[in-house]
């Protein structure tokens, strides 16, 4: 409606009467009306005020079977109207259960900072977090938990409260990294006499786990959100903390001093962690981060990719790797260098000039001696055309991928004029964009060197990085697919499209929904030749498992049984009895044996 339209609901203190009860928004008569001048503009909603209503029935009687019937329903009814905190309940509950039936040791879940810093292990920021294994741990967690989502999920909605609860996991477990990183370098700096080594070793080995630290978080947001001062201090009704208000932020000393009375209490909790939990609930009650970055398919995928950049240097993007001699001189290192200088134009001829696909020397001489050679051993002959069937091979690999790159791009810059730029949905696109280019880049490079048959020791960590950022990109992909998924479930069950506010362009929800079909596809397509690649180059192992094949176990599976069809070679690789062969016998011994006759 236009700006002076006012909310159907009055407001209550300006009316004596209690027995009115007005209606709050939005609510009342909705209709909706096409658009009469262009048939692609979103529908329009017109909201129809009712007038109010005076309570006039009684209350029921109160009797026994009611009164049941009463705490039945009221289940149910938390139940429905908090499906977030339903949810992440049931979520720490039967891990907690799974953990302990299958007596899994803290070791493998917790949060350290020497697995997840050293070992990349940054899964461990979800299962540390997810992670009891005491029952007053996960009893104190849990009824914190239920009663923080039935203050908190219905003023932000249950969607928003369960993503900011996965973006408060990231932002808990990033800080407190963060703060033990602190610590060790002051430690280091001190530690000029060797006497501060156990200190650090300590806090690089120091394990966590629990829920605790994302419960701070929306502690502090309860106690910003009061009227009413807080009294933190059990059994100490009278030591009580305002909230004071410096323009649009708010500060509350109370969440502070529960961290100190809980460490008093118990002093096996963890402080960082807790502490971590009031830094992000101080943030994210200040507006970082807004809801769009909060969102599992940006936050997760961006931590990822970030710490790549910066974090892990030399993962991303790509960089020459030199060989254990320090040799500039090197072939291999020329050739990852050419790689890297290259475009699709020079393919062709840096395939053609690999080491040890045929040595070729500057004189006229030597190149045809090498023609004249191939030409008369049959054995030089086949493994000339077996090395150009790989290198046709390599190439057809690269241009597959490097057209599923340029699809991806395509629908990237589509959803720009579809979307907010600054939506999720965009954001998660250009994520998945980003992680398709370094790792069509770096698969390149481990297959050329493959081909070049370089040592083990320069191709590995190549393979090692190929893969983390392939992963990467299929975590990302799945998130997007499930997101994109609802949000055009969503359009079609409202029956109407909110077109972006910053864009001029209109489209209809028609467009929408097929552009998302398009966008989902080619994602799709994108993880299929990220799991075909991950598969080639040994990244993924089922028998040793991980969280990354277990978690996503059948995706690899059915996206692997696909990427079988789109890497399927026209060309066998290998010929049955190709190479050199020595014929036994003459050839009037064979026309002699043909000839005679065969006996019954």
């Amino acid at each position: 409606g236009d700006g002076s339209a006012q909310w159907c609901s009055l407001d209550f203190t300006n009316e004596p009467d209690k027995k009115t009860i007005y209606l709050y928004p939005p609510s009342g008569v909705y209709t909706k009306q096409q658009s009469s001048v262009v048939s692609s503009l979103p529908n329009t909603i017109y909201i129809t005020c009712p007038a109010p209503t005076v309570q006039t029935q009684p209350p029921p009687k109160k009797t026994r079977h009611n009164e049941q019937l009463f705490r039945e329903n009221k289940n149910i009814r938390f139940i429905a109207r908090h499906p977030a905190t339903v949810l992440l309940l049931f979520l720490n509950i039967g891990l907690a259960f799974h953990y302990w039936n299958q007596r899994v040791n803290p070791a493998l879940v917790c949060k350290q900072y020497s697995l997840i810093v050293d070992n990349h292990e940054w899964w461990r920021g979800f299962t540390g977090a997810t992670a009891h294994f005491e029952p007053l741990h996960i009893g104190f967690n849990m009824m914190s938990l239920h009663t923080l989502g039935r203050e908190l999920e219905g003023e932000f909605g249950s969607v928003n409260f369960f993503l900011y609860n996965v973006a408060l996991v990231v932002m808990t477990t990033i800080v407190m990294m963060g703060m033990v990183y602190g610590r060790i370098r002051w430690h280091q700096r001190q530690n000029s006499n060797g006497s501060q080594d156990s200190k650090i070793l300590q806090l690089r080995e120091t394990s966590s786990v629990g829920y605790s630290g994302v419960l701070f978080a929306w502690m502090v947001i309860s106690t910003l959100e009061r009227e009413q001062a807080t009294c933190p201090i059990p059994f100490f009704n009278d030591v009580c903390f305002s909230t004071y208000s410096f323009g649009q932020l708010k500060f509350n000393i109370a969440p502070v001093v529960s961290l100190f009375v809980a460490q008093f209490i118990m002093p096996r909790v963890s402080f960082m962690g807790h502490l971590a939990g009031i830094i992000c609930g101080f943030g994210l009650h200040w507006g970082w981060p807004p809801i769009e970055l909060g969102s599992a398919n940006v936050l997760i995928g961006g931590v990822f990719l970030f710490g790549n950049l910066f974090w892990r240097k030399g993962v991303v993007p790509v960089v020459p790797l030199t060989p254990p001699d320090g040799n500039d001189h090197d072939d291999d290192n020329q050739l990852l260098s050419l790689l890297l200088e290259s475009g699709q134009d020079g393919i062709d001829g840096i395939l053609m000039s690999l080491p040890g696909s045929g040595d070729v020397e500057a004189g006229n001489n030597s190149l045809d001696r090498d023609e004249s050679l191939s030409t008369v051993d049959p054995f030089t002959r086949s493994k000339e055309k077996k090395k150009e069937r790989e290198m046709a091979e390599m190439r057809r690999k690269h241009k597959t991928v490097e057209s599923i790159r340029n699809l991806i791009g395509l629908v990237t810059v589509l959803s720009f004029l579809f979307f907010d730029w600054m939506s999720s949905i965009v954001l998660s696109q250009c994520l998945l964009l980003a992680f398709f280019i370094f790792g069509t880049r770096s698969s390149f490079i481990v297959w050329a060197c493959t081909q070049a048959k370089v040592e083990n020791e320069i191709i590995t960590p190549e393979k090692q990085r190929c893969g983390m950022i392939w992963r990467g990109f299929v975590m990302s992909c799945v998130l997007a697919v499930v997101v994109d998924g609802m949000s055009m479930a969503g359009w079609i069950l409202l029956q109407t499209f909110i077109s972006s506010e910053k864009t001029k362009l209109l489209f209809g929800l028609v467009p929408s929904l097929l552009f998302m079909l398009l966008r989902i596809a080619s994602n799709i397509l994108g993880m299929v030749i990220a799991s075909k690649v991950l598969h080639d180059m040994g990244q993924v192992s089922y028998s040793s498992g991980g969280i990354f094949v277990s978690v996503f176990s059948r995706v690899l599976t059915c996206s692997k049984a696909i990427g079988d069809g789109v890497f399927l070679s026209q060309r066998p690789l290998w010929t049955a009895f190709e190479g050199r062969g020595i014929r036994l016998g003459g050839g009037e011994l064979l026309a002699r044996i043909s000839r005679s006759p065969r006996s019954s």
